[in-house]
This record gives C-alpha cells, sequence and structure tokens, in this order.
C-alpha cells in the first residue's frame, strides 16, 4: 500500500475551516454524490428517541467541494483528528 501524500475531499464546513496542515488545496467535484440530510445525529441536533438530521453524502449527483493534499507526514495526526471532528461518540 502506498503510503505516500493523500487527499481529503472537505464540503460543508472542512472547505473553510479544514483544521489540519495541508500542502496544497484544490476545487473538487465529487461525481455520483450529493449532499443531504441523511445522517441521523443525537450530538449535534435531536435526541435518542427522535435523532435529528445532519448532512452527508448520499449516492446520486455531483458535490462541489475543495480537495486537499496531505503530507504522508502528517497522515495519523489527520486522520486522527478528522476522525475525531467528524465522528465524534
Amino acid at each position: 500500500m502506498d503510503r505516500g501524500d493523500f487527499w481529503v475531499f472537505g464540503y460543508g464546513s472542512l472547505m473553510w475551516n479544514p483544521g489540519f496542515p495541508f500542502e496544497e488545496r484544490r476545487h473538487a467535484t465529487l461525481p455520483g454524490f450529493h449532499r443531504r440530510f441523511c445522517i441521523r445525529s443525537t450530538i449535534y441536533r435531536g435526541t435518542p428517541e427522535q435523532p435529528g438530521l445532519v448532512l452527508g453524502v448520499d449516492a446520486g449527483g455531483e458535490c462541489q467541494g475543495m480537495a486537499f493534499r496531505v503530507a504522508a507526514a502528517q497522515r495519523e495526526a489527520v486522520l486522527t483528528y478528522l476522525y475525531d471532528r467528524e465522528l465524534p461518540n
């Protein structure tokens, strides 16, 4: 497996506030997916009995965003940061 630089696709708040170091940023289109309120959450809104919806990507269409090239040396730190940011408990 190649452990070189890698790209992170960001839409929503990741576009203007990625919060991690990157080497390069480009406008990007994610074909085959579109933004949609499709993720049930009790962290940002809603309750366990009636979860709220937050934006995610779902099949179909296309999604506009930014792609960030991350240096290989930052791989573990950036992936840990993104996991904690985007998938809180």
